[in-house]
Protein backbone atom coordinates (compact mmCIF):
# COMPACT_ATOMS: atom_id res chain seq x y z
CA UNK A 1 0.00 0.00 0.00
CA UNK A 2 1.07 3.44 -0.42
CA UNK A 3 0.12 4.60 3.12
CA UNK A 4 3.93 3.99 4.81
CA UNK A 5 4.30 1.18 7.55
CA UNK A 6 5.41 3.93 10.36
CA UNK A 7 2.29 6.62 9.67
CA UNK A 8 -0.62 4.02 9.96
CA UNK A 9 1.12 2.40 12.66
CA UNK A 10 1.56 5.81 14.62
CA UNK A 11 -2.03 6.74 13.61
CA UNK A 12 -3.27 3.49 15.22
CA UNK A 13 -1.69 3.78 18.22
CA UNK A 14 -2.74 7.43 19.33
CA UNK A 15 -6.15 5.84 18.46
CA UNK A 16 -5.77 3.95 21.57
CA UNK A 17 -4.51 5.79 23.96
CA UNK A 18 -5.46 9.63 23.02
CA UNK A 19 -9.19 10.97 23.35
CA UNK A 20 -11.25 11.36 20.09
CA UNK A 21 -11.49 14.98 18.85
CA UNK A 22 -13.21 15.76 15.60
CA UNK A 23 -13.64 19.48 15.95
CA UNK A 24 -9.75 19.08 15.24
CA UNK A 25 -10.48 17.50 11.90
CA UNK A 26 -12.14 18.99 8.43
CA UNK A 27 -14.02 16.00 7.61
CA UNK A 28 -15.33 15.80 4.06
CA UNK A 29 -17.84 13.95 2.08
CA UNK A 30 -17.90 12.39 -1.12
CA UNK A 31 -20.64 9.87 -2.96
CA UNK A 32 -20.13 9.15 -6.63
CA UNK A 33 -22.97 6.47 -8.26
CA UNK A 34 -22.36 5.13 -11.47
CA UNK A 35 -25.00 3.60 -13.82
CA UNK A 36 -24.67 -0.23 -15.87
CA UNK A 37 -23.71 0.12 -19.29
CA UNK A 38 -22.08 -1.71 -21.50
CA UNK A 39 -19.42 -3.43 -19.26
CA UNK A 40 -19.00 -7.33 -19.77
CA UNK A 41 -16.73 -7.09 -16.30
CA UNK A 42 -15.53 -5.08 -13.49
CA UNK A 43 -11.53 -4.68 -12.50
CA UNK A 44 -12.08 -3.16 -8.73
CA UNK A 45 -8.97 -1.83 -7.08
CA UNK A 46 -8.92 -0.47 -3.32
CA UNK A 47 -6.86 0.68 -0.65
CA UNK A 48 -7.57 2.54 2.36
CA UNK A 49 -5.65 3.25 4.99
CA UNK A 50 -7.41 3.63 8.07
CA UNK A 51 -11.22 3.86 9.29
CA UNK A 52 -14.28 1.75 8.44
CA UNK A 53 -14.94 -0.01 5.76
CA UNK A 54 -18.31 -0.82 4.75
CA UNK A 55 -18.70 -3.23 0.90
CA UNK A 56 -21.88 -5.38 0.15
CA UNK A 57 -23.97 -5.72 -3.52
CA UNK A 58 -26.07 -2.83 -4.13
CA UNK A 59 -28.90 -2.44 -7.03
CA UNK A 60 -28.46 -4.62 -10.19
CA UNK A 61 -28.86 -0.85 -11.94
CA UNK A 62 -25.99 1.09 -10.66
CA UNK A 63 -22.43 -0.50 -11.53
CA UNK A 64 -21.21 1.07 -8.01
CA UNK A 65 -22.23 3.53 -5.17
CA UNK A 66 -19.21 4.91 -3.54
CA UNK A 67 -19.90 7.05 -0.32
CA UNK A 68 -16.65 8.29 1.53
CA UNK A 69 -15.77 10.58 4.65
CA UNK A 70 -12.49 11.63 5.21
CA UNK A 71 -10.08 14.25 6.53
CA UNK A 72 -9.02 16.20 4.28
CA UNK A 73 -6.37 17.59 6.28
CA UNK A 74 -4.87 14.45 7.20
CA UNK A 75 -5.93 12.22 3.76
CA UNK A 76 -6.52 12.53 0.09
CA UNK A 77 -8.94 10.44 -2.22
CA UNK A 78 -8.13 9.48 -5.57
CA UNK A 79 -11.30 7.16 -7.16
CA UNK A 80 -11.61 7.05 -10.99
CA UNK A 81 -13.54 4.61 -13.54
CA UNK A 82 -12.49 3.95 -16.98
CA UNK A 83 -14.47 1.28 -19.41
CA UNK A 84 -12.82 0.17 -22.77
CA UNK A 85 -13.80 -2.45 -24.93
CA UNK A 86 -16.28 -3.76 -21.94
CA UNK A 87 -13.92 -3.96 -19.29
CA UNK A 88 -14.67 -1.53 -16.31
CA UNK A 89 -12.04 -0.26 -14.47
CA UNK A 90 -12.59 0.64 -10.96
CA UNK A 91 -9.95 2.63 -8.32
CA UNK A 92 -10.53 3.80 -5.02
CA UNK A 93 -7.46 5.42 -2.85
CA UNK A 94 -7.55 6.80 0.59
CA UNK A 95 -4.21 7.49 1.83
CA UNK A 96 -2.41 9.74 3.75
CA UNK A 97 -0.77 12.92 2.90
CA UNK A 98 2.98 13.09 3.34
CA UNK A 99 3.14 15.95 5.10
CA UNK A 100 0.59 15.53 7.96
CA UNK A 101 1.39 16.84 11.31
CA UNK A 102 2.43 13.92 13.58
CA UNK A 103 1.76 16.33 16.52
CA UNK A 104 -2.19 16.81 15.86
CA UNK A 105 -2.48 12.60 16.11
CA UNK A 106 -3.17 13.70 19.99
CA UNK A 107 -6.65 15.26 19.30
CA UNK A 108 -7.44 12.85 16.25
CA UNK A 109 -10.61 11.12 16.07
CA UNK A 110 -9.85 8.02 13.81
CA UNK A 111 -13.64 6.67 14.19
CA UNK A 112 -14.80 9.19 12.04
CA UNK A 113 -13.28 8.03 8.61
CA UNK A 114 -15.60 6.15 6.29
CA UNK A 115 -15.42 3.89 3.34
CA UNK A 116 -19.02 2.64 1.93
CA UNK A 117 -18.52 0.55 -1.59
CA UNK A 118 -21.77 -0.74 -3.33
CA UNK A 119 -21.04 -3.18 -6.23
CA UNK A 120 -23.76 -4.34 -8.81
CA UNK A 121 -25.02 -8.34 -8.95
CA UNK A 122 -25.01 -8.18 -12.62
CA UNK A 123 -21.32 -7.71 -13.78
CA UNK A 124 -18.51 -9.98 -13.15
CA UNK A 125 -16.00 -8.79 -10.80
CA UNK A 126 -12.52 -8.75 -9.88
CA UNK A 127 -12.10 -7.48 -6.39
CA UNK A 128 -8.98 -6.55 -5.01
CA UNK A 129 -8.60 -4.49 -1.32
CA UNK A 130 -5.36 -3.63 0.17
CA UNK A 131 -6.48 -2.31 3.63
CA UNK A 132 -4.57 -0.91 6.40
CA UNK A 133 -5.90 0.25 9.63
CA UNK A 134 -9.74 -0.64 9.25
CA UNK A 135 -12.77 -1.81 10.87
CA UNK A 136 -14.13 -3.85 7.85
CA UNK A 137 -17.74 -5.66 7.38
CA UNK A 138 -18.08 -7.26 4.04
CA UNK A 139 -21.17 -8.86 2.90
CA UNK A 140 -19.70 -10.80 -0.99
CA UNK A 141 -23.51 -12.20 -1.13
CA UNK A 142 -24.82 -12.42 -4.60
CA UNK A 143 -21.60 -10.78 -6.73
CA UNK A 144 -20.58 -12.29 -9.82
CA UNK A 145 -17.01 -12.59 -8.01
CA UNK A 146 -14.32 -14.13 -10.73
CA UNK A 147 -11.07 -13.35 -8.33
CA UNK A 148 -10.90 -12.00 -4.73
CA UNK A 149 -8.25 -11.10 -2.81
CA UNK A 150 -7.72 -9.12 0.30
CA UNK A 151 -4.88 -7.95 2.29
CA UNK A 152 -4.97 -6.42 5.84
CA UNK A 153 -2.78 -4.76 8.63
CA UNK A 154 -3.79 -4.43 11.78
CA UNK A 155 -7.46 -4.80 11.78
CA UNK A 156 -10.44 -6.32 12.63
CA UNK A 157 -12.30 -7.88 9.34
CA UNK A 158 -15.41 -9.65 9.22
CA UNK A 159 -16.90 -11.27 5.44
CA UNK A 160 -19.64 -12.97 4.90
CA UNK A 161 -21.21 -14.62 1.85
CA UNK A 162 -25.11 -14.73 2.51
CA UNK A 163 -25.97 -15.39 -0.91
CA UNK A 164 -24.00 -17.93 -3.43
CA UNK A 165 -21.89 -16.32 -6.04
CA UNK A 166 -23.55 -17.13 -9.37
CA UNK A 167 -20.34 -17.34 -11.06
CA UNK A 168 -16.96 -19.34 -10.77
CA UNK A 169 -14.53 -17.92 -8.53
CA UNK A 170 -11.05 -19.06 -10.02
CA UNK A 171 -9.55 -18.25 -6.51
CA UNK A 172 -9.67 -16.56 -3.31
CA UNK A 173 -7.18 -15.13 -0.96
CA UNK A 174 -7.15 -13.22 2.12
CA UNK A 175 -4.01 -12.20 4.12
CA UNK A 176 -4.08 -10.28 7.67
CA UNK A 177 -1.27 -8.78 9.39
CA UNK A 178 -2.22 -8.50 12.99
CA UNK A 179 -5.77 -9.34 12.79
CA UNK A 180 -8.97 -10.61 14.03
CA UNK A 181 -10.47 -12.11 10.94
CA UNK A 182 -13.68 -14.00 10.57
CA UNK A 183 -15.44 -15.29 7.08
CA UNK A 184 -19.14 -16.77 7.24
CA UNK A 185 -20.58 -18.97 4.48
CA UNK A 186 -17.54 -19.77 2.54
CA UNK A 187 -19.09 -22.23 0.86
CA UNK A 188 -21.04 -19.61 -0.57
CA UNK A 189 -18.22 -18.34 -2.24
CA UNK A 190 -18.15 -20.44 -5.46
CA UNK A 191 -13.89 -20.39 -4.40
CA UNK A 192 -12.08 -23.44 -6.15
CA UNK A 193 -9.03 -22.63 -4.54
CA UNK A 194 -8.89 -20.71 -1.18
CA UNK A 195 -5.95 -18.99 0.76
CA UNK A 196 -5.65 -17.91 4.46
CA UNK A 197 -2.69 -16.35 5.62
CA UNK A 198 -2.21 -14.36 9.21
CA UNK A 199 0.74 -12.95 11.31
CA UNK A 200 -0.58 -12.56 14.73
CA UNK A 201 -4.49 -13.08 15.56
CA UNK A 202 -7.51 -15.35 15.30
CA UNK A 203 -9.05 -16.64 12.46
CA UNK A 204 -12.45 -17.90 12.12
CA UNK A 205 -13.14 -19.89 8.99
CA UNK A 206 -17.19 -21.00 8.43
CA UNK A 207 -17.31 -23.51 5.61
CA UNK A 208 -21.11 -23.51 5.70
CA UNK A 209 -23.29 -22.54 2.34
CA UNK A 210 -24.42 -24.39 -0.32
CA UNK A 211 -21.43 -26.32 -1.50
CA UNK A 212 -22.10 -27.04 -5.41
CA UNK A 213 -18.24 -27.89 -6.17
CA UNK A 214 -14.98 -29.44 -4.14
CA UNK A 215 -12.14 -27.11 -3.07
CA UNK A 216 -8.80 -26.77 -2.27
CA UNK A 217 -7.60 -24.75 0.87
CA UNK A 218 -4.39 -23.43 2.41
CA UNK A 219 -4.21 -22.10 6.09
CA UNK A 220 -1.37 -20.72 6.87
CA UNK A 221 -0.69 -18.61 10.62
CA UNK A 222 2.05 -17.61 12.32
CA UNK A 223 1.05 -16.92 16.17
CA UNK A 224 -2.69 -17.22 17.13
CA UNK A 225 -5.66 -19.42 17.23
CA UNK A 226 -7.71 -20.91 14.00
CA UNK A 227 -11.58 -22.03 14.53
CA UNK A 228 -12.88 -24.41 11.52
CA UNK A 229 -16.14 -25.46 10.92
CA UNK A 230 -17.62 -27.51 8.42
CA UNK A 231 -20.67 -28.88 7.40
CA UNK A 232 -21.19 -32.55 7.84
CA UNK A 233 -22.37 -32.99 4.58
CA UNK A 234 -19.08 -32.29 2.94
CA UNK A 235 -16.14 -35.09 2.91
CA UNK A 236 -12.78 -33.41 4.26
CA UNK A 237 -9.48 -34.30 4.44
CA UNK A 238 -6.37 -32.09 6.44
CA UNK A 239 -3.01 -32.62 5.94
CA UNK A 240 -1.01 -30.52 9.03
CA UNK A 241 2.14 -29.09 9.51
CA UNK A 242 2.30 -27.07 12.81
CA UNK A 243 5.13 -26.40 15.55
CA UNK A 244 3.74 -25.93 18.80
CA UNK A 245 0.25 -26.30 17.95
CA UNK A 246 -2.78 -27.81 19.17
CA UNK A 247 -4.88 -29.54 17.08
CA UNK A 248 -8.49 -30.56 18.14
CA UNK A 249 -10.67 -32.64 15.31
CA UNK A 250 -13.08 -34.58 17.23
CA UNK A 251 -14.72 -37.29 14.68
CA UNK A 252 -11.77 -36.89 12.23
CA UNK A 253 -9.40 -40.16 11.18
CA UNK A 254 -6.09 -40.56 10.76
CA UNK A 255 -4.45 -42.52 7.68
CA UNK A 256 -0.86 -41.46 6.42
CA UNK A 257 -0.03 -38.05 7.35
CA UNK A 258 -3.57 -36.49 7.06
CA UNK A 259 -6.73 -36.70 9.26
CA UNK A 260 -10.00 -37.64 6.79
CA UNK A 261 -13.59 -36.98 8.40
CA UNK A 262 -15.55 -40.20 8.20
CA UNK A 263 -17.53 -39.23 4.81
CA UNK A 264 -14.66 -38.66 2.88
CA UNK A 265 -14.89 -41.35 0.51
CA UNK A 266 -18.75 -41.09 -0.43
CA UNK A 267 -19.54 -37.06 -0.05
CA UNK A 268 -20.36 -35.48 -2.78
CA UNK A 269 -17.94 -32.87 -2.96
CA UNK A 270 -14.81 -32.05 -1.04
CA UNK A 271 -12.75 -29.87 0.78
CA UNK A 272 -9.18 -30.41 1.15
CA UNK A 273 -7.02 -28.09 3.42
CA UNK A 274 -3.64 -27.87 4.22
CA UNK A 275 -2.53 -26.31 7.69
CA UNK A 276 0.74 -24.90 8.53
CA UNK A 277 1.61 -22.66 11.75
CA UNK A 278 3.67 -21.83 14.81
CA UNK A 279 2.56 -21.31 18.14
CA UNK A 280 -1.27 -21.24 18.94
CA UNK A 281 -4.30 -23.67 18.09
CA UNK A 282 -6.55 -25.55 15.47
CA UNK A 283 -9.87 -26.31 16.29
CA UNK A 284 -11.94 -28.07 14.00
CA UNK A 285 -15.48 -28.48 14.36
CA UNK A 286 -18.51 -30.46 12.42
CA UNK A 287 -21.76 -28.88 11.97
Amino acid sequence: MRPNAAFVLLMLVAALVTPAAAEAQAWRTVAKTRRVGSEEFLDVRIEYAVGRFQLKRGSDQLLYRLNSRYDEDAFKLRSSYIESDGHGSLRIDIEGHREFDLGRLRDYNFEGGLLELDISGSTPVDLRMELGAVEARMDLGGLRLRRLHLQTGASETHIRFSEPNPDVAESCSFEAGAAAFRVQDLGNSGCRELEFKAGIGALELDFSGEWDHSARGEIKIGLGAVEIFIPSELGVRIERRTFLMSFDAPGFEKRGGAWYSRNWDTATYQLTLDVSGAFGSVEVTRI
